[in-house]
């Protein structure tokens, strides 16, 4: 599979060859991000890339928030970093059986999941960001959830951090720039 790397100057490169001004041909690609990552990373990267920026329809305005955000020391204390994760569900039985798949974007602390709803994004910028497994729900079964290593593509990487921002509120949150 080809793969695209999210460095953390907001640079994305394939093979070594930085992305041209163009990356929508990279969007299927395999997103692996670098170790330093973090939220802002992502940030730097939409605004490098601007034709990014059109893949969904919050991006601009989180893109205006994230300029008002101070340019470091955006963390949140009682998290370790954000992560991202794919999950597959079962659900509809008895009933009409579908499959519904979906990305998350929350905050992990020593293992645990934190909602990010009421957290600012002048919090979340610089906290490390990194790329989770897949979880099988079959039909509503909490208990036995099955997670597996799984591949995020460049677009599913880009769209589902700002679909998650979208409903999370943290827009609230950003001070002016001193």
């Amino acid at each position: 599979m080809n793969i695209v790397t999210l460095q953390p100057n907001g640079s994305v490169f394939e093979s070594r060859r930085h992305l041209s001004e163009d990356p929508l041909e990279f969007l299927g690609y395999k997103v692996e991000i670098a170790e330093r990552a973090t939220l802002r990373t992502f940030f730097k990267m939409v605004t490098k890339y601007p034709l990014l920026a059109r893949l969904n329809p919050f991006l601009p305005t989180y893109i205006k928030h994230y300029g008002l955000c101070a340019e470091k020391d955006c963390f949140y204390p009682d998290m370790d970093c954000l992560e991202l994760d794919k999950t597959v569900e079962m659900i509809g039985f008895p009933g009409e059986p579908r499959l519904e798949i979906y990305i998350t974007l929350h905050g992990v602390k020593e293992n645990e999941k934190i909602d990010l709803k009421d957290i600012g994004l002048d919090s979340l910028l610089d906290m490390p960001l990194k790329l989770g497994k897949l979880k099988h729900v079959v039909m509503g079964d909490k208990v036995d959830i099955f997670e597996f290593d799984t591949v995020f593509t460049f677009f599913e990487f880009i769209d589902g951090i700002v679909w998650e921002l979208s409903f999370l509120g943290t827009l609230t949150g950003c001070p002016l720039r001193r």
